[in-house]
């Protein structure tokens, strides 16, 4: 069980709506941010990538939905994650069986990374500079 809260517990299956995950950026972060909020909201309201994900790189369905949730989803709000247009594409990549080199390393970052937070209690920041150490993703997009 995730220990990100859902912003109206009222909510069905504890979800929160896309307006209220992105309610910590400012108007202007908003229209910035705009392609890539529309590329995270896609991701979140996806169906079918969890299992084409996981089946790809032969990891389990329930690490593959942590790590969207925590990525793309309930995370951005509690960790106010800016988005990243980057990681919407290497996401949609995945899903579509088109993915490169780097993808791999981000989706296993991102894995790692929600595992160290939900699972095992440690800090956002350190746990992205564990897995950052292991699947340096932002180090490997810059090349």
């Amino acid at each position: 069980m995730s220990n990100i809260p859902a912003s109206n517990p009222n909510q069905a299956n504890g979800e929160i709506s896309l307006n209220d995950r992105w309610s910590y950026l400012n108007q202007y972060e908003k229209k910035y941010l705009k392609e890539a909020i529309k590329a995270y909201d896609k991701i979140i309201e996806s169906k079918d990538d969890i299992l084409k994900i996981a089946n790809r790189y032969q990891l389990n369905c329930e690490d593959i939905e942590r790590a969207k949730q925590y990525a793309f989803g309930r995370g951005v709000l509690q960790y106010q994650f800016i988005p990243d247009l980057r990681m919407a594409e290497s996401w949609e990549r995945m899903t579509l069986g088109e993915e490169i080199d780097s993808d791999e390393v981000l989706l296993k970052h991102e894995i790692l990374e929600s595992d160290l937070v939900i699972n095992q209690g440690m800090n956002q920041l350190d746990a992205h500079k564990i897995a950052q150490n292991k699947y340096p993703w932002s180090i490997m997009i810059t090349k």
